[in-house]
């Protein structure tokens, strides 16, 4: 089985590896800039003392408006990746043996059909695992500057580093098995594991994902640049958190009227120091929600437990359904 399994998929499986080549080759000409700029501004100095002076905000703004646009634009055209290759792997499993007729010889040898595809599906799942983990490696190297400053929970970063590449694509892949399956034509397969992947994947990256862990909220003294991001929150290298939200609030921990947000923002303060001074006098606080950054690898395995065992929920209906076929 395992010299057949290979025979099936090598194509695949060297398709997999141009894959991870083609990937570091792109990326290792933009990292080394990257980390050159990163060394070159001083951005690191910054970020472990922290001092927020007007040299350092500068370096950091300087940096992320030279790198984070690149970093962001090549993560979006690698974002689909998992979803792609996992359907386009996971559909070639049942539905080719269909097209092609060869499931009327593949499953009329010693080997039962659940175990021939129980199988394949370890196999394939054991090769997909490998590219995934090695494509993973090469986006962490890429942002890792970027990483320092923006935090890792950034969707460009949390998407593509740790557990969760693996995960997006392990279930896209059973999608795929499920769909060859039931569809019996690859191409069909193919585009309706994709949208059952983006269907799951989008809710639990914009809705979900947050509420892995209830947030930490904090009250701060005000500021009127919050939205450069609270100093007070750890803001060292590697560890900025995920703000979820932040704005002033009274004395009552509710927010401010619109009438006052508009009063201040139309105020001309002689300085930083000065309209902080003028908030203070008001009463007012900053609220800041957000989820601390030490909590990254916390929700990478929640996130990858969740798209693995939702694969392993499609692949285990997909060996029911086979086997009441085969009875």
């Amino acid at each position: 089985m395992i010299w057949f399994t290979w025979r099936q998929h090598r194509a695949q499986a060297f398709a997999g590896l141009t894959l991870v080549a083609l990937t570091a080759l792109t990326f290792l000409s933009y990292g080394h800039v990257i980390r050159g700029a990163y060394v070159d501004d001083g951005v690191g100095p910054c970020l472990r003392q922290d001092t927020g002076g007007d040299h350092c905000q500068s370096a950091m703004t300087a940096f992320m408006d030279r790198f984070n646009g690149i970093a962001n634009h090549l993560s979006t055209w690698f974002s689909p990746l998992p979803g792609l290759i996992g359907a386009i792997v996971g559909a070639s499993l049942l539905a080719r043996e269909y097209e092609q007729g060869t499931w009327r010889l593949a499953w009329t040898q010693a080997v039962p059909r659940v175990r021939w595809l129980t199988i394949k599906i370890l196999l394939v799942g054991a090769g997909i695992v490998a590219v995934t983990a090695a494509l993973s490696a090469v986006f962490t190297w890429f942002r890792g500057p970027v990483d320092q400053v923006s935090g890792r929970f950034a969707p460009g970063a949390f998407d593509l580093e740790g557990l969760s590449l693996t995960g997006y694509t392990l279930f896209a892949f059973a999608a795929g098995v499920l769909a060859g399956l039931l569809l019996r034509r690859t191409v069909p397969a193919i585009v309706t594991a994709f949208a059952a992947f983006m269907a799951v994947r989008l809710p639990v990256e914009f809705w979900l994902r947050q509420h892995y862990r209830a947030p930490v909220t904090r009250l701060l003294p005000p500021t009127v640049n919050y939205s450069r991001g609270p100093r007070s929150v750890p803001t060292t290298p590697g560890t900025r958190p995920w703000v979820l939200d932040q704005g002033l609030v009274d004395k009552s921990g509710h927010p401010i009227s619109p009438a006052l947000a508009e009063q201040i923002s139309r105020r001309a303060f002689g300085g930083t120091a000065e309209g902080d001074a003028h908030l203070r006098e008001l009463g007012l606080h900053l609220k800041v929600v957000y989820q601390p950054a030490d909590r990254f690898w916390t929700f990478q395995i929640i996130e990858a437990a969740l798209f693995v065992g939702l694969a392993a929920a499609l692949l285990g209906t997909t060996l029911w359904l086979l086997h009441r076929r085969s009875s």
